[in-house]
């Protein structure tokens, strides 16, 4: 047998080592001296409440935001279907102004042609108004319901070889995608 503190060999009949007096019994069972790893937890335990998340950078300035709100990135879009809106209901205004003094110009020659002329281009006038109040909406990102009645507006009024229609549908469909970026 061999002394656990000299490692001699030694009689095992002796109490103790005969070498260095260490009492001599039988050797304790090996254990590592490192301690049992810790069972992984799947999901990780949640910080106490409270404490940042360990992913959050610190806030740049001012008070630190609510954790786990961050609001969503806003795109470029209702900015520009707003100028897009506010171009076309500027030309169906210059159009139905235009429209409506020819429409008196011809009420001169026959009459009811006049007043259905003139008819025509108040309706193109008013169809520019909502598409400019429309533009205002979506470049402000305040009603998208009234954006997207604005850009259909615009998409319905006529203006010189259709401009302000096409104004209006690429509009529309740029404030139909934008949903999100609106209040």
């Amino acid at each position: 047998m061999r002394c656990h503190s000299c490692a001699m060999d030694v009689d095992p009949s002796l109490q103790n080592c005969h070498y260095c007096g260490a009492p001599l019994s039988p050797a304790p069972p090996y254990y590592s001296q490192q301690p049992y790893p810790q069972p992984a937890y799947y999901p990780p335990p949640a910080a106490p409440y409270g404490a940042p998340p360990p992913y959050a950078p610190p806030p740049a300035y001012g008070a630190p935001p609510a954790y786990g709100y961050y609001p969503p990135p806003r795109s470029g879009t209702p900015i520009a279907a707003g100028v897009l809106m506010l171009i076309g209901g500027i030309i169906a205004l210059i159009y139905g102004g235009f429209v409506m003094a020819v429409g008196g110009s011809a009420a001169s020659l026959i009459p009811e042609a006049g007043a259905i002329i003139a008819f025509c281009g108040a309706i193109e006038l008013i169809f520019g108004l909502i598409a400019i109040l429309g533009a205002i909406m979506a470049l402000q990102r305040k009603s998208w319901g009234l954006a997207l009645t604005g850009a259909i507006f615009c998409m319905l009024s006529m203006g010189p070889v259709f401009i302000a229609s096409i104004l209006g549908l690429i509009a529309l469909i740029l404030v139909a995608v934008s949903r999100q970026d609106f209040q």
